[in-house]
């Protein structure tokens, strides 16, 4: 009786948004590529029109399809749904979930609807849900996590709710429960999550999923709207059916890097980390002795801390000249951080240890950094993986951070909370 081939991978593009045309074009790369013996294409692809999955043939063809309707791909539920049909119809030696959308995929029209279940159709709710259905914040992956953060607070907890990236802490909530859903259901962990989608390389997020995934790619910044070049990463896997996530995670930081490389974005966002989950735990090991000693000499190092952001703000920046994201510079940089606090003077000698000491956590292969790819200079140093904190002291902490299991399990938190006290 033969083996079973050697990986599935199931690609969920959520495009029922604006970009329903970039989506349409992964859909023709990946069924362009096709299935072989050793390697399944399945593909879900929703967007304003309807939704539909397929298990793709070979190159050019679809092996077996199904429409489905009233689809909701920001719905957890229906995620888990589908990766439970493409793997149970291609079994593998491997498993691998790539999640392709804005890290979003709702029209403003659909924001104005869920704000208004949320909030009550209120003529304030519906202005509210407009005005912010083009702001950062609205790159949620799911929708009950965008409900969620519309329902009725005081004005300042639903701004900071909405700007310092919620997708961090209750969508890294949903996110986690939904990957360790399909673990369970295919008894092991998923070899390889991509993450096609913005501001996904978070540590908060990597160390969610830890125990749900081995090896994950990702991008700390903004995707551009082409997306990965998966007729030429799904091409190589079919060629070498042999790699393990590890390697497969490395050829997505090397594809993508050259693709945006030979054709770069008008924005110059491009940034790619490969990640090994089983030793997030190292780095986020480091991070919590750099919030240690932070916490505890706040007084002092405040003023240093933000110096060290605004360093990598003008950095990747490119002194004012690049757009700043990162939700409006919510996320951060890690190893930029740690650069700038390690490199410091007038830094007491333990914060400037600690920092180092993040620093090494973040070295290709020291930690679990396998790989990291970014154009642009203003990139140059990066560290490939972000964290929470606040632009200045006017910003509070989102009263959803503490239910990460990383600000439950480390420092971080407090950390950042004598930081806003300090600087207020």
């Amino acid at each position: 009786m033969p083996g079973k081939p050697r990986w599935t991978i199931l690609t969920y593009i959520a495009a029922h948004n604006n970009l329903q045309a970039m989506g349409d074009r992964s859909l023709d790369q990946i069924v362009g590529v096709g299935s072989s013996a050793e390697v399944a294409q399945a593909v879900l692809f929703d967007g304003p029109s309807g939704a539909v999955r397929c298990i793709a043939g070979s190159p050019g063809r679809v092996r077996e399809q199904e429409q489905l309707t009233d689809f909701d791909s920001g719905d957890p539920r229906r995620l888990i749904e589908t990766a439970q049909w493409a793997f149970d119809r291609c079994p593998a030696e491997n498993f691998a979930l790539v999640l392709w959308s804005h890290g979003s995929g709702w029209m403003p029209h659909e924001i104005e609807a869920v704000a208004q279940a949320a909030h009550g159709a209120t003529p304030a709710a519906a202005r509210e849900s407009i005005e912010r259905s083009g702001m950062p914040g609205s790159r949620v992956l799911f929708r009950s996590s965008l409900a969620g953060m519309l329902k009725p607070m005081t004005a300042a907890e639903r701004a900071i709710l909405f700007d310092d990236g919620t997708g961090h802490s209750l969508d890294t909530l949903e996110l986690g429960r939904a990957l360790s859903e399909i673990r369970a259901a295919i008894g092991r962990p998923i070899e390889f999550l991509g993450m096609d989608a913005c501001l996904m390389a978070n540590l908060e997020v990597a160390y969610q999923i830890r125990n749900a995934v081995r090896f994950m790619a990702a991008s700390e910044e903004l995707v551009p709207g082409h997306s990965w070049p998966y007729d030429v990463l799904y091409a190589d896997l079919r060629c070498r059916p042999e790699m393990d996530g590890a390697e497969l995670s490395r050829r997505v930081v090397a594809h993508y890097t050259d693709y945006y490389t030979a054709a770069p974005p008008a924005a110059g966002d491009v940034t790619q980390v490969a990640l090994d989950l089983s030793r997030v735990e190292m780095l986020a090991t480091a991070v919590d002795g750099l919030a240690g000693v932070l916490a505890d000499r706040m007084e002092a190092v405040a003023e240093i801390l933000w110096q060290a952001q605004l360093d990598a703000m003008r950095l990747e920046t490119n002194r004012k000249a690049r757009t700043p994201n990162k939700f409006d510079y919510h996320l951060w940089d890690i190893g930029s951080l740690a650069f700038g606090l390690a490199g410091q003077a007038n830094a007491p000698a333990g914060v400037r240890a600690a920092a180092a000491g993040v620093s090494e956590a973040l070295r290709v292969g020291a930690g679990p950094v396998l790989a990291e790819g970014h154009l642009g200079k203003w990139f140059d140093g990066i560290g490939g993986v972000s964290i929470y904190l606040m632009p200045s002291g006017r910003h509070n902490v989102s009263p959803f951070y503490r239910q990460t299991e990383f600000a439950a399990e480390t420092r971080w938190g407090e950390m950042l909370a004598a930081y806003h006290d300090a600087l207020s």
